[in-house]
């Protein structure tokens, strides 16, 4: 009988990544439960799913122990390659944030079931129903950009000891030659389709095209600033409010080293680009962040402090992301999000240049 159970778990856990063996121990982990047993796993439909890097899969496991039959609701993610050549692999980067920096965040994380040591699968238990990032109202994004600051003021100021680690990007740093080379790489691109729809309607090539030749002062500028534990991707929909209290932050595939304005700027920028018009103004969001940072002792920013931190990481994001993304766009598709292009890249990026770069 046992023999016959053996091959059925065995056939069961045929298609998953992570071996009966490997959730065993962490479900009896989790559980506190030295007896447990798998009996039966099955995939399950995924609710509230959000866009990821790595690919998710739901799963049910039924279960006996000490205490009688379980059933844990579970989510596998896997993670798929790197998000930038030459950098650490996401997954690294992620399951290294479970695994070294869960005790020290400020903020709560998945509950990690078990995990491959590098990262190209995690299984975590299923976040319970939260609000939906496309109905956060203005409280909500008020906590958001409270939350960011209470991890923001943890690893304030410690770079040098965040740098021990070489798995968390370090964009301004030791990764700064490969993301300047992916800039320029994309700015090439954007720059040479002269016919394409965003240079034809924009002044999208000439702005790019001036960033670039100033790209060093930039970057040197944004290094000169405080660097902190970045998220790298914080935006709605990587943080789940709870219905009753209390936040999650996951997707941690962009964990880096960095200024947190460059944070802060991903989570206004991402909603903006998602869900406007938002339900109160991005300068009160970046408002409230200020306070709260300043609050917790990290840094009190002058406006004239802040105001040119902000120009130099919404140029830095522009060269580094949006116009890589917007190249590999097709012409076809950018016609019709051209008002969101228009109010969350080009027009903070023209006063930005005309600010920094007279």
């Amino acid at each position: 009988m046992e023999e016959q159970t053996a091959k059925e778990n065995a056939n069961q856990f045929g298609k998953w990544p992570f071996s009966e063996g490997e959730l065993t121990a962490g479900l009896r982990r989790h559980s506190g439960d030295p007896r447990l047993k798998i009996t039966a796993i099955s995939e399950r439909e995924i609710t509230q799913r959000r866009p990821a890097i790595g690919q998710l899969r739901g799963i049910e496991v039924q279960a006996d122990g000490s205490s009688g039959a379980a059933l844990f609701t579970l989510v596998l993610k896997e993670n798929m390659g790197s998000t930038r050549v030459g950098s650490a692999g996401a997954g690294v980067r992620e399951v290294n944030i479970y695994l070294t920096f869960k005790d020290h965040l400020p903020l709560k994380l998945p509950t990690l079931i078990c995990a491959h040591p590098r990262g190209e699968w995690l299984v975590m238990l299923h976040l319970p129903v939260g609000r939906l990032p496309d109905k956060w109202s203005a409280a909500d994004y008020l906590l958001g950009a409270e939350q960011l600051a209470i991890l923001h003021d943890r690893f304030w100021g410690l770079d040098a000891d965040l740098s021990t680690y070489p798995w968390l990007e370090q964009p301004l740093d030791a990764s700064r030659e490969i993301y300047l080379k992916g800039a320029r790489d994309d700015a090439e691109k954007f720059m040479h389709n002269r016919d394409g729809f965003l240079a034809t309607t924009t002044d999208l090539v000439s702005i790019t095209e001036r960033i670039i030749d100033n790209i060093d002062l930039v970057s040197a500028a944004l290094k000169d600033s405080t660097a902190t534990l970045l998220h790298g991707d914080y935006w709605p929909g990587n943080v789940l409010i709870h219905q009753q209290s209390g936040v999650t932050v996951y997707d941690w595939e962009n964990a880096a080293i960095g200024p947190g304005v460059l944070d802060l700027l991903s989570f206004i920028q991402s909603s903006s680009w998602w869900f406007s018009p938002l339900p109160l103004p991005p300068d009160e969001i970046a408002g409230h962040y200020r306070t709260r940072l300043a609050q917790a002792g990290a840094h009190n920013f002058s406006n004239d402090e802040f105001n040119q931190l902000w120009d130099l990481a919404v140029m830095w994001t522009f060269i580094t992301g949006w116009a890589g993304r917007l190249a590999r766009t097709p012409d076809t598709l950018l016609p019709m999000r051209l008002e969101a292009i228009q109010q969350v890249v080009i027009s903070p990026l023209v006063k930005a240049v005309e600010r920094q770069l007279p």
